[in-house]
């Protein structure tokens, strides 16, 4: 994947992920913001369910794994590296040093 696509997947999942993120918050937090009591929105926030918001989460973080594997691939690097997107303050850095890393030359022998 050469860095134009790799750009590309990064905005098309990222605004992806971040509206089905929120559409899905608003449709967890929906039966907290019709409560009418404190004691009810309290017993609303009890019975949210935020499993499904963590599973999105997860499968667009998964893209982006992905993604960045096949980058790392075609850059000639280690797919290992992509660990590092699993700490999140150093993730943001890799992708913008992915970007801008030229593609591996191919050996002809």
């Amino acid at each position: 994947m050469g860095r134009l696509y790799y750009f590309l997947s990064v905005i098309v999942i990222g605004v992806l992920g971040v509206v089905s993120l929120k559409f899905t918050a608003d449709v967890i937090m929906e039966p907290v913001m019709q409560a009418q009591t404190p004691e009810a929105k309290q017993a609303a926030k009890a019975a949210v369910n935020t499993g499904v918001f963590w599973a999105v989460f997860a499968f667009y973080y998964a893209l982006f794994l992905i993604a960045t594997c096949l980058r790392l691939a075609n850059a000639g690097m280690s797919k290992m590296l992509a660990l590092l997107m699993l700490i999140p303050a150093v993730s943001f850095f890799f992708m913008i040093f992915l970007f801008f890393k030229a593609p591996c030359e191919e050996e002809e022998y």
